[in-house]
């Protein structure tokens, strides 16, 4: 599997203002096409601290991908952050800047000043247009590997994703023929180490694979595998859960999948 690692960007976000929900569709979108996420980090709107952060995840993964700060303001400092975490000056593009223009005088306005911080790109970014806003994301092929910037607005970040940013990753990662399947199952009123003790070396397993979790109520058995098909990856979680099941004497439930 390709590492995948997230960068969630907004102080509201580290304040607990406001509820992360760009984690949860991106999580959900990348799993679906082969790409799930091993890490999401959440910092403020703080250069250094962006910096540091997307530095260190390019560092372990073949692909981060940042939400949030692209927008005009000063204590929207995306850019200039990224565009330090890989090393590239930030180069104003003419281009980006007439479709600004454009987007604010069909709306009967006229752009100010600040607004041609969001004409700017690292150097050799490919920019990634906004449907429904103003701020274009952006991604960039660095050495230590592919980042990729959009809006932390969410309608506008689901919109890049769905209409750029993912045909950009079906092509770059070459992720046909590779899907992965999650499915969540629950043992109630049993302590975890005692599920553990039967299905620990299950849980060292690298496809499928398993996780546990514990809630107030009882244990959760998270189950997620990889095929070429999602018949493929679906069969492996079969044979996954019918094991859980044979080891386990307790009532096992199936949980339905959010959305379904």
């Amino acid at each position: 599997m390709y590492r995948v690692e997230m960068l969630n960007i907004g102080t509201e976000l580290v304040l607990g203002e406001t509820l992360n929900t760009n984690a949860v569709f991106l999580a959900r979108a990348l799993r679906e096409v082969g790409l799930p996420v091993q890490r999401i980090t959440v910092v403020p709107d703080d250069i250094p601290e962006i910096r540091t952060a997307a530095r260190e995840a390019l560092a372990r993964s073949d692909l981060v991908v940042a939400t949030g700060g692209l927008g005009p303001t000063v204590d929207d400092p995306t850019r200039r952050a990224l565009a330090q975490a890989v090393d590239r000056p930030l180069v104003f593009r003419e281009d980006l800047w007439q479709d600004i223009v454009a987007r604010y005088r069909a709306r009967g306005r006229e752009p100010r000043e600040n607004a041609r911080r969001m004409a700017y790109l690292p150097q050799g970014a490919h920019p990634l247009p906004n449907p429904v806003g103003t701020a274009a994301g952006f991604v960039v092929e660095a050495d230590q590997g592919v980042l990729l910037a959009l809006p932390g607005v969410p309608r506008e970040m689901e919109a890049m994703f769905q209409e750029h940013a993912l045909p950009y990753l079906r092509r770059r990662f070459t992720l046909q023929g590779r899907t992965v399947r999650v499915r969540t199952l629950f043992v109630p009123d049993i302590p975890e180490a005692l599920v553990d003790e039967r299905l620990g070396d299950l849980e060292s397993g690298d496809n499928p694979r398993l996780g546990l979790a514990c809630g107030p109520e009882g244990v959760m058995l998270r189950l997620m595998a990889q095929g070429a098909t999602p018949q493929e990856a679906e069969t492996l979680l079969d044979r996954l859960e019918a094991e859980i099941r044979r080891r386990l004497p307790w009532p096992v439930q199936t949980v339905p999948e959010q959305g379904s």
